[in-house]
């Protein structure tokens, strides 16, 4: 679309400047024939009023889709900016939740130790996947959540 804009408004510019060098002087009166590239436009002031307004009209349709293809473009990096700011403050929270989780859980691993409550039947937590330590911080974890 911004192509097509683009293309329009730069047509109705070139055959406008055309229209108007090549029709300058005493020899090209408006009682006379009116030239754009090489093609006479014969008629009356307001035949020629006519072919401006027509010319005029296609350079504000011309610009009128630059401009909307350039908002358009404009309002998605925009939503793509504010989208990854909200994805990496969202990162941050996560992490910063993740962090806080592991530390609980490393406290109440070392209180455990200290206090030497999860020593039972001569296992430490966590020595092997069926041990009392590690049934025990598992449901720590699911309690947590």
């Amino acid at each position: 679309m911004i192509l097509l804009g683009l293309l329009l408004l730069v047509a109705a510019v070139v055959i406008a400047v055309v229209g108007v060098l090549s029709n300058i002087g005493s020899s090209h009166l408006l009682t006379r024939s009116f030239e754009i590239f090489g093609y006479h436009i014969t008629g009356s002031t307001g035949r020629l009023l006519l072919i401006g307004v027509i010319l005029g009209a296609a350079g504000m349709l011309g610009l009128n889709l630059l401009l909307a293809g350039l908002g358009r473009g404009i309002k998605r990096r925009v939503s793509t900016r504010r989208q990854l700011k909200a994805d990496h403050k969202e990162q941050q929270r996560l992490a910063a939740e993740r962090d806080q989780l592991s530390r609980q859980l490393e406290d109440e691993r070392r209180e455990k130790l200290a206090t030497g409550t999860s020593l039972q039947n001569g296992r430490t937590p966590g020595a092997d996947a069926g041990g009392v330590g590690a049934r025990e911080v598992r449901t720590t974890r699911r309690a947590s959540e």
